[in-house]
């Protein structure tokens, strides 16, 4: 274990000082596949689902992510995503059947599909400590043995891997659990390799640097301990979420956060792929202890390309492939705004180079009767937001096609278009 350790510590020092080699991978910057959240797609109809894989297969993915297909709250209820006959399960269904429209749909698009499991709301809290892991684990392998029977011999071609939803982390509760944690997931990788052993377990843990011991270098022993105790395949994927979004990761440590992946991975003497989990969104985080305070760009929203261009390019020097949270949830044109999925298209068919082309200057900026409103700006691709600054600084942000209009106090206002690139107009005061 000290021998593990150190070799690990000295390899990860060496990388972080600027003499590792040269990057391993070369992974082009683009999304291969996006996760899907079962929730956000229960009341999908056929022609839902085909729009939603038309506009993947559109943006050059080919595989899809679906996330928790039952998910148990903190008083033991459960919600379920599939018709189910398990007993711990059983009372609990009553919303569709995510699977079936998830497989029918990837069938005809020629996707590949992984099925999520379960996870619980106290996992973020409990980790693997006590018995309510163990238990979910338990109640996954059943869901395996029961999904597996129901559509794979239906999906052959569609249903290619599962997911193992509990997102391991560096918390505390984590990481003095991973002998536990190794146990659970093991239940799921063997009931996978007992089921057919061809079809990956893919897995997808975050770092965060507010709610643990700060350190790449405290984390990597977690990892380089599961990877080599849990019962992986060659062919598994480690998926880990870059933590952008969320703010766990904070930007200037992403690069160094992949080498520790990248060197758990290499180290654990498995044929793991590497794969990256690219955050797509931004979110506010505004009550969380230790936490960045929140500002306007954190609200829950799809963040521009330049910074997920950013964040692939990064991961594409250490990863095998890169997938999106999520393609479906914030860039898919059937959110209701399409300025996301068109600028990522623009960047796909312009050889991967993102367009710099800055938006008009919003029109008619003015304050009636508390109000700040103002007229439309264009762009070559479309605008995605405006920016409401007061006295130089950004106090707002409204989304393209809303009402343009920003209740405001005493102050010098002014707006800002911005892109789906992240090119901002000139701010016109009002």
């Amino acid at each position: 274990m000290l021998k593990r350790f150190l070799s690990a510590f000295f390899a990860l020092v060496t990388a972080l000082l600027g003499h590792a080699p040269a990057a391993q991978k070369q992974t082009a910057p683009v999304f291969t596949g996006s996760f899907l959240q079962a929730w956000y797609c229960v009341d999908w109809d056929e022609s839902r689902w085909d729009a939603e894989i038309d506009a993947m297969k559109e943006a050059g993915l080919d595989k899809l992510i679906l996330q928790d297909t039952a998910q148990m709250d903190l008083r033991g209820g459960w919600t379920v995503y599939y018709p189910t006959e398990l007993d711990a399960l059983r009372g609990h269904g009553g919303y569709g059947d995510v699977i079936e429209g998830a497989l029918r749909a990837c069938r005809k698009g020629g996707l590949r599909l992984f099925v999520g499991l379960a996870g619980f709301e106290s996992w973020w809290v409990l980790g693997g400590l006590f018995g309510q892991y163990d238990k979910v684990c338990s109640v996954m392998a059943d869901m395996q043995r029961e999904i597996f029977a129901r559509y794979h011999e239906r999906y052959p071609e569609a249903f290619y891997g599962w997911y193992f939803t509990p997102e391991i982390s560096n918390v505390p509760t984590m990481k003095a659990s991973v002998p536990s944690l190794a146990r659970g997931l093991n239940r799921v990788l063997d009931t996978a390799t007992a089921l057919d052993p061809a079809m990956p377990v893919l897995l997808s843990p975050y770092f965060t640097e507010y709610l643990a011991v700060p350190s790449v270098l405290a984390t990597l022993p977690l990892w380089q301990t599961l990877l080599e105790t849990a019962h992986f395949r060659d062919g598994d994927i480690f998926c880990p979420q870059d933590a952008v979004g969320a703010q766990w990761t904070p930007q200037r440590d992403l690069e160094k956060v992949w080498q520790m992946y990248r060197e758990a991975v290499d180290g654990c003497g498995k044929e793991l792929c590497l794969w990256a989990n690219c955050e797509t969104l931004t979110v506010a985080r505004k009550a969380i202890p230790l936490m960045p305070p929140a500002t306007v760009e954190t609200v829950n929203s799809a963040a521009t390309l330049d910074r997920l261009v950013w964040q692939m390019q990064i991961a594409a020097k250490y990863c095998d492939e890169i997938v999106a949270f999520s393609y479906n949830h914030y860039y898919c044109p059937l959110t209701g705004t399409r300025v996301y999925h068109d600028c990522y298209l623009d960047y796909l068919k312009n050889g991967c180079t993102l367009e710099r082309e800055a938006p008009t200057a919003p029109e008619n900026v003015r304050t009636e009767d508390g109000v700040l409103r103002w007229e439309a700006a264009s762009d070559n691709v479309g605008v995605a937001y405006y920016l409401v600054m007061k006295n130089g600084k950004a106090v707002g942000r409204v989304e393209a096609g809303a009402d343009l209009a920003f209740a405001v106090k005493r102050g010098s206002y002014a707006v800002t278009a911005v892109d789906a690139a992240g090119n901002r107009s000139a701010a016109v005061p009002a």
